[in-house]
C-alpha cells in the first residue's frame, strides 16, 4: 500500500447542470502540508469532502493511499482520515466524553485513551487543561475545532482534512495552532482556508478559480 498521498485523478464535478470543476489534477505526496484557497464557489469543499466520500466526482478518480474513493474502500480510507469541519455540532455532554468516546467503538477496540498524552496536546494547541471538564456546548467553535483535531491524533489519524481551521481564533492561537500543524511531518494535511498568513506557513497553496 502507498503511503498517505491524496491523487485528484481527471476528476470533474457537475451540480445543477454547472460544471464546478473540471479535469483537475493534483498529487498530494504523503507527508505534505497543503492548503486550498480561492473564492466562493471554486470547489473547494467539494474536493476536500471527496477524499472521505462525502462528494463523488461525476467523472475522474480520488485516490487515498493507493486505494480509489469508493464503496469498496471507503472504511478504510476513513479510518485513515479525519475530516474537521468549521461547523461542529457533536452529540457530547462533555469535552471528556467527546475525546473518552471514540474508543468505545469497534475499530478503535486495539487503542486506549492517553489523557496525559491528551491534555499535553491541548497546551500544544493552546487550550487550557481547565477545558477538560467543560461541557461541549459551552466552549468556542475554534476551541471544539482544536479538541476534534486533539481526539484525531489520538486516535492516529494519518490524514488530516481542515475547514478553516484559523478563521474563529485570535493571533496567539492561530500561531500556536500553525506551529502544531508544521511539527507533524508524517501526518498529511489538507487545508480549506482564507487566511494567508496561515496558508504560507504551509508546504504549498493550491488556488483554486471559479468556473
Amino acid at each position: 500500500m502507498a503511503g498517505n498521498n491524496i491523487e485528484f485523478d481527471n476528476v470533474s464535478f457537475v451540480f445543477d447542470g454547472k460544471v464546478v470543476i473540471d479535469s483537475f489534477f493534483q498529487s498530494i505526496p504523503s507527508g505534505e502540508h497543503v492548503a486550498f484557497m480561492g473564492e466562493s464557489g471554486a470547489g473547494k469543499s467539494t474536493l476536500l469532502n471527496s477524499i472521505v466520500g462525502l462528494t463523488v466526482p461525476d467523472s475522474g478518480t480520488v485516490n487515498v493511499s493507493g486505494m480509489v474513493v469508493d464503496h469498496t474502500n471507503i472504511a478504510r480510507i476513513r479510518a485513515l482520515c479525519a475530516w474537521i469541519p468549521q461547523e461542529l455540532s457533536l452529540p457530547y455532554g462533555s469535552v471528556e466524553e467527546l475525546l473518552v468516546a471514540p474508543y468505545s467503538l469497534k475499530v478503535n477496540k486495539m487503542l486506549k485513551f492517553d489523557k496525559e498524552r491528551a491534555l499535553s496536546l491541548m497546551e500544544q494547541v493552546g487550550l487550557e487543561a481547565s477545558i477538560f471538564g467543560k461541557r461541549f456546548d459551552t466552549i468556542s467553535g475554534g476551541e471544539k475545532q482544536r479538541l476534534v483535531l486533539i481526539s484525531a491524533l489520538l486516535l492516529d489519524k494519518k490524514i488530516l482534512l481542515l475547514d478553516e481551521p484559523t478563521s474563529a481564533l485570535d493571533p496567539l492561537s492561530r500561531d500556536k495552532l500553525t506551529t502544531f500543524l508544521k511539527s507533524l511531518e508524517n501526518t498529511t494535511i489538507v487545508a480549506i482556508t482564507h487566511d494567508i498568513g496561515f496558508a504560507g506557513q504551509l508546504d504549498r497553496i493550491i488556488n483554486m478559480k471559479k468556473n
